[in-house]
Formats: structure tokens, sequence, C-alpha cells
């Protein structure tokens, strides 16, 4: 066997070595709808190199953090480790309507801007409010991040590989699709293998009630107390003969 034709099998193993793909993200929200999230995706290095190379891919993800409305980078982070690229990225929304936007792909030039691995990592959401509920519904297709064909790894290669998405909930969920629920229904976990995420898309959905903002419950709590003091005092006009008895 040539050198060169070693070069090449070791080139490739590297690549099939280092084609894998983890995702790690957190959400949390607040009862006034706001909220942060916090992101770490660990990319093949070809992934990286394929949107532009590390300086154009933080230049375009700066610039279409930018251009969004009510959502503010807070912070954004890559690193190399050995053959794979590491990107941390922070953020908090003023609201879930934001948050929306934030993953509508299809919507305006803005969002259209990433890189279609990125766009694939970000999904697709749909949240639809059902009385005092809100129906939450997340779609991710990582595949097409990875390689291929030659350069596509294994199962066994993509053995402890995984996709990982927690949710801090403002209110009890009712019902979700979550592989482990804690705080009493208030944080969701999924935990997809990544073997299982490259043959069909994988959903995050929850459903869970509105909370009602602080100043609600004072408001309704002020105008019920006015309402039983107001009543309180009519009876007693009456048990004293202020007010004429029918």
């Amino acid at each position: 066997m040539t050198n060169r034709a070693c070069c090449f099998l070791l080139a490739l193993a590297v690549l099939l070595i280092s084609s894998c793909l983890d995702g790690q993200e957190e959400f949390w929200f607040e009862r006034d709808g706001s909220g942060r999230l916090e992101v770490e995706y660990q990319l093949p290095v070809f992934a990286v190199a394929a949107m532009g190379g590390e300086a154009k891919l933080e230049n375009v993800v700066r610039d279409f953090f930018s251009k969004q409305k009510g959502i503010v980078l807070d912070d954004f982070v890559h690193e190399k480790s050995e053959a794979q690229s590491v990107i941390r990225i922070k953020a908090h929304f003023d609201s879930v309507i934001e948050l929306v936007k934030l993953f509508d792909t299809s919507a305006g030039e803005s969002s259209g801007s990433l890189p279609d691995p990125m766009r694939k990592l970000l999904g697709n959401i749909v949240i639809v409010r059902d009385g005092m509920s809100v129906d939450f519904k997340r779609s991710i297709d990582p595949s097409g991040i990875i390689g291929s064909g030659l350069l596509a790894p294994s199962r066994e290669q993509m053995e402890g590989h995984h996709l990982h998405y927690t949710m801090h909930l403002p209110s009890k969920a009712t019902s979700s699709n979550a592989h482990e629920v804690l705080d009493d229904g208030r944080t969701l976990v999924w935990r997809y293998p990544l073997a299982e995420a490259l043959e069909h898309p994988v959903e995050t959905n929850f459903i869970a009630p509105i909370p009602i903002p602080a100043w609600l419950c004072i408001l309704i709590g002020c105008t019920l107390s006015v309402i039983l003091w107001l009543i309180a005092r009519f009876i007693g006009r009456r048990r004293q003969g202020w007010i004429p008895q029918s």
C-alpha cells in the first residue's frame, strides 16, 4: 500500500470517528412568557467548514440574532476539541412569541440567513393556545448535518451520542412526550440517541396551563376582598334595619 493510500485511509478514519453530533439545549420559561436559553452543539469539523468556517459562522449567527426583535444574544463561544467543533450559545427573549419567530426558518430574510445545518438544529416550533392551556410542539431534523454515504458513521460509532433537550416551565405540564419529568412536572427532559434522530425527525411536545401573572393574582384577590367586604356590609346593615326587608 502506498503512502498516499495510507494517508487517505487515515484521513477517512479520522472523518468517520469525528462525524458524530451531540447537542444539549436548556430553556427556562418565566410566568410572564419571557425566558432564556443555553445550547451547546458538538459538530464535526467538516460541518463547520461547510458552513463557511469558524469566523463566518460566528458572524452569521451574530447577524441573525441582531435582526431578531425581542431576542438578545448574550454569548457565543466556538472552541475546537480534537476533531470536533464545540459551539455554545446563550440568549434571552421577551416572550414565547419571539422565541417561535426565532425557530420559524421560513419567515423572512433574517431567518433564512442561517446556514442550512443550523436551521436543521433549530427545527420548527408550533405553539397553539387552547383555552387556558398552551400546546407546544417542536420538530428537529438533524439529518444532513453529518456525513452521508461513505462518510456516514455506523451505529457503533454513533453509540453514546445524543440530542438532549430540557425545558423548565412555570407551571406543571398536564401531558408531554418527555422521557423524564422532574420538579413535579415543571421540568421536562428529552434524550434522543443520535442514531434514532438521524432516521426520522424527533419531537418535543407538551401541554401546560397558562400561568396567571402575579399582578393579576393580586388584582383578583383585591377585587374579591372588596366584593366580600361589600356583601358583609350589606348584610350587616340589613340586620340592623338600615335596609328594609322585602
